[in-house]
């Protein structure tokens, strides 16, 4: 089988094409890249595709990054396919993101990769990693004490980003330059011991392999190919979990039965909690073993009241039976809220609520509406011809609807086991005195309850706005 159709099996494996894609094909001019090209360009017909070379020139170099870049602007040329080259400084973007140097070049790379796809509005971007940069990965991952998701190293598909070459190793690249003389450049800092992945592939790899296992590079890429297809199902069975045991989702919260959720294997748990930092976050970057250990802490020691602070203003909470992830504008106390409040419908944007509220009758059927949570209805002359809407404040009592006498709202929140973070959050409706008579949701107070000689109705209805 030649190279040219062990690239069409890898593709056709995982799907990394469908015909008449439109590809953005990332060429530095180094082996691997060029022969990515050279070997798409083979197939393009077969595919129909649609190529466009895209070289960024890092300024890390100085003459031979620029020699790179003519170097490609003639070979697309010769080839007759469009090309897309640029520069940035990127020593000066990691001295300014206080990255490494090889994070700060990727992070560059990728987007400006991703914005000429957005720009040229390209279906995929196709790079060069092969099989014994899979290795590397694998191996630098396992040194960082990753789990299966670092030790599936890279995916041959993810997102829009297709990796042709991760089946071919590094050798067979090499020789097929040859074969069809292209002349790659060679990247000097390559052979430099300094960043890690460096030292990886010119000291570790070579010492395993000649010791320990000749064979290593297939052997690491099968480790991975084993870790990522388990990793997918665990993904998959977290996900069907995380949609049983959740109480309350929005964009902003979601919060976790606990008593369902320590049922569960600690693989799993650990699993929920990154699906759930996931699906409020997009994705868990910057999200370590540590940060879902100390979830677990949480859990186990029931710390009611403790919160966790995660990178991405994330915080998790325990509240009783509930574990609660949310944003952490969210939990921005406003005490100082304070609204009028009229007759009518209207939103209430600072506590992500939507208040209805009308005068009727005392024959109104009130009684219906009794036991739900949301409606709160009052005798309208006690109350006033104005009243507000605020947060609780320091000292605030009233007098809870089936209670004797009154009580202080915190120790009424307390006794209700209102989370801590969500009580600065529950609307208060107080008379122009500044009376409460309805902390929202939870208890009317008794003074303005309706009685027999009620003859007007306060009827307020609370919705979340999602």
């Amino acid at each position: 089988m030649s190279l040219i159709e062990k690239v069409k099996t890898t593709i056709e494996k995982y799907q990394l094409l469908t015909t008449g894609d439109q590809v953005l094909v990332g060429v530095s001019g180094g082996p691997d890249s060029l022969a990515l090209a050279h070997i798409l360009k083979q197939l393009q017909k077969d595919y129909q595709l649609d190529l466009h070379i895209a070289h960024l020139n890092h300024q890390l170099r100085g003459k031979r990054a620029k020699q790179d870049a003519e170097f490609v602007k003639k070979i697309t040329s010769k080839w007759q396919l469009p090309v897309t080259i640029e520069s940035y400084d990127v020593k000066s973007y990691q001295q300014e993101h206080s990255l490494s140097l090889e994070d700060a070049a990727r992070k560059i790379r990728y987007n400006f990769f991703f914005n000429l796809l957005d720009k040229l509005n390209f279906d995929k971007i196709a790079v060069g990693h092969h099989a014994d940069d899979q290795a590397e990965t694998v191996l630098m991952k396992f040194l960082r004490g990753a789990g299966l998701k670092g030790l599936g190293g890279m995916a041959p598909q993810n997102e829009k980003i297709i990796r042709p070459l991760i089946e071919l190793s590094k050798s067979q690249l090499q020789d097929y330059c040859s074969k069809y003389e292209l002349n790659p450049r060679f990247d000097e800092t390559n052979a430099e011991s300094i960043q890690q992945r460096n030292k990886i592939r010119l000291e570790l790899l070579p010492l395993l392999k000649e010791d320990y296992n000749n064979n290593l590079v297939a052997t690491l890429n099968r480790t991975a190919q084993i870790c990522r297809t388990e990793d997918d199902f665990l993904s998959q069975q977290a996900a069907q979990l995380l949609e049983k045991i959740i109480i309350k989702q929005n964009t902003e919260q979601l919060i976790l039965d606990v008593e369902d959720f320590v049922e569960l294997h600690v693989a799993l748990q650990r699993r929920l909690i990154r699906e759930a930092i996931k699906t409020l976050q997009n994705d868990y970057k910057n999200i370590y073993y540590q940060h879902i250990e100390n979830i677990l802490e949480l859990v186990v020691a029931q710390k009611t009241g403790k919160k966790i602070e995660l990178p991405g203003d994330l915080i998790v909470r325990l509240n009783y039976n509930q574990l609660i992830f949310s944003q952490k504008q969210l939990v921005t106390k406003r005490n100082d809220f304070r609204k009028l409040i009229s007759i009518g419908q209207f939103k209430i944007p600072e506590l992500k609520i939507k208040i209805k509220s009308k005068i009727v009758d005392s024959d109104y059927p009130w009684q219906k509406e009794l036991d739900n949570p949301q409606f709160g209805f009052f005798d309208y002359n006690k109350i006033g011809s104005q009243f507000y809407l605020r947060t609780r404040k320091e000292g605030d009592r009233f007098y809870p609807l089936g209670m004797q006498g009154s009580k202080k709202v915190k120790d009424f929140f307390i006794d209700q086991k209102i989370a801590l973070w969500k009580r600065d959050q529950i609307p208060l409706f107080v008379t122009e005195k500044d009376d409460i008579f309805w902390v929202g949701g939870l208890r009317i107070d008794n003074r303005f309850k309706i009685t027999n000689s009620t003859t007007q109705i306060l009827a307020v209805e609370i919705k979340e706005e999602l």
